[in-house]
């Protein structure tokens, strides 16, 4: 299957999930990872929300003083968000975007938060243009965060045909290139989350603090 079939079909996935009325990502309380990280002071600068979903984490940042963009591959997800947005009368800035070829932004955020985005990416090439982006729209010595399903979950094939996430630490690791990225720490747990909004399960997750070099 073509890069640009696999991009086409993971769009439609996504706008076909946003679709419904509610979805597991339309919680109105933030992560408690997200939380952590602002009250460690981690979250500086202006803040990329990368596969932002109906704009969760960008709201939350947004309602704390910080200047924040939310993109997502779903404009019905972006829409969504856009509304979530004007009720609480936040000037948080949603944009439909496939963060594999964006090529606005050069140079202009000092945090990146991912949560899914990476490993909703299910090859190599697509991880690799990934970082690229996030290469060129950060700012120099940026942060990502990125929160990724592990490999050490149980993978299948979604009844989309797509591959359930599921990253390796190498995986990882050569989406960001030592050159360009200093992955300062890469965490492996397992955490509860909500199945379907309602019931928790547990799941292995990677944890990644990565800084751009230059």
């Amino acid at each position: 299957m073509s890069t640009t079939k696999n991009k086409l079909n993971l769009r439609d996935f996504w706008e076909k999930g946003y679709e419904s009325e509610i979805t597991p990502f339309d919680i109105e309380e933030p992560d408690s990872w997200i939380a952590e990280l602002e009250k460690q002071g981690k979250i500086k600068g202006r803040v990329l929300d990368s596969g932002c979903g109906p704009g969760r984490t960008a709201l939350y940042l947004s309602s704390l003083g910080y200047e924040v963009v939310g993109m997502d591959i779903s404009n019905n997800a972006i829409e969504r968000a856009k509304r979530k947005s004007a009720q609480k009368n936040c000037s948080t800035q949603f944009l439909q975007a496939d963060m594999c070829t964006l090529t606005d932004y050069e140079e202009q955020f000092d945090t990146v938060v991912d949560i899914g985005c990476l490993h909703s990416l299910f090859e190599e090439q697509l991880r690799r243009a990934y970082a690229i982006t996030l290469h060129r729209i950060c700012r120099k010595g940026a942060t990502l965060y990125i929160r990724a399903f592990s490999n050490a979950n149980p993978t299948g094939i979604h009844d989309t045909g797509h591959a359930l996430p599921a990253l390796s630490e190498e995986q990882i690791r050569t989406a960001f290139p030592i050159d360009q990225w200093n992955i300062k720490d890469l965490t492996h747990k397992k955490i509860d989350m909500l199945a379907d909004g309602k019931e928790m399960s547990k799941v292995f997750c990677w944890f990644a603090e990565i800084k751009r070099k230059n």
